[in-house]
């Protein structure tokens, strides 16, 4: 005796409704299984298929079809969910973008190192004594550099915050000291007795030993020759390049447009 066969309808209805969703045809074998079953009970006549043209007996379960009014109802729900994932914006920021002034000043410094990520600069500050520091270029979008510093016997850090085209560690406190050229900001904390003990002590610099490329002087001494942000569209030079030089900027807000109270 065969051994019972398990329809698949039975096992995923999960699956069956997915088929349906994508307006899929299910083929059940169950009718199937009717159909070689109720040939079991039949005399040899009915198994051998002698049967007469006016005799035989109709098909036995008819096939599943899905009706027309639920393949427009799955495409209707179709739409609706498609309609669902459509991000409409509701507000846009438009912001004035400035070059970082005295990029030279900058690269020029032996303690500036460019693109580093806060681990490499505790390896570099380990076992330094107090004071010691470094510049690098912040990993945080937002910000545009960073100072790694040894103090209380550990590795800190703290970003260079812009405001009002100065930098400081604070630009929220207007009694915490400001300047336009960052290696002068820095310049101020070299002295200890200067130094509240939140801010940092900048003291012994870690130097770096190799230079910079010819490619990122040459973009700072450019920088430092322009007025203005827009001044680099000015400039006969492949957009690469014009993307290259426009990398050290800060922005300032300068309106936020709202799309939903218009509606």
């Amino acid at each position: 005796m065969s051994e019972p066969r398990i329809c698949s309808c039975d096992t995923s209805f999960v699956k069956f409704l997915f088929n349906k969703f994508l307006r899929k045809k299910i083929d059940c074998n169950c009718h199937s299984l009717v159909g070689s079953a109720s040939n079991m009970d039949r005399p040899e006549a009915e198994a051998s298929g002698d049967w007469g043209e006016d005799q035989r007996p109709e098909a036995v379960g008819p096939s599943i079809q899905e009706p027309e009014e639920e393949v427009e109802e799955d495409v209707r729900m179709c739409v609706d969910m498609a309609s669902l994932s459509v991000v409409r914006p509701h507000t846009q920021i438009d912001y004035y973008h400035h070059l970082v002034p005295h990029l030279s000043d900058i690269t020029n410094s032996s303690y500036y190192w460019g693109k580093m990520d806060r681990y490499e600069a505790e390896y570099l500050l380990e076992d330094k004594p107090e004071g010691s520091f470094l510049l690098r270029d912040s990993a945080q979008d937002e910000y545009l550099f960073s100072v790694s510093f040894r103090r209380y016997g550990r590795s800190l850090h703290a970003r260079i915050e812009e405001q009002n085209h100065e930098f400081s560690f604070d630009c929220h406190d207007p009694g915490v000291y400001m300047n336009r050229n960052i290696p002068k900001l820095l310049d101020h904390y070299k002295d200890p007795a200067s130094c509240m003990f939140f801010e940092p002590m900048l003291c012994h610099p870690v130097n770096k030993k190799n230079a910079f490329s010819l490619q990122s002087l040459a973009r700072a001494a450019i920088c430092d020759s322009l007025e203005m942000y827009t001044d680099v569209d000015t400039l006969e030079l492949p957009k690469s390049l014009k993307v290259f030089l426009k990398e050290y900027h800060y922005r300032h807000r300068l309106r936020v447009h709202r799309y939903d109270l218009e509606s």
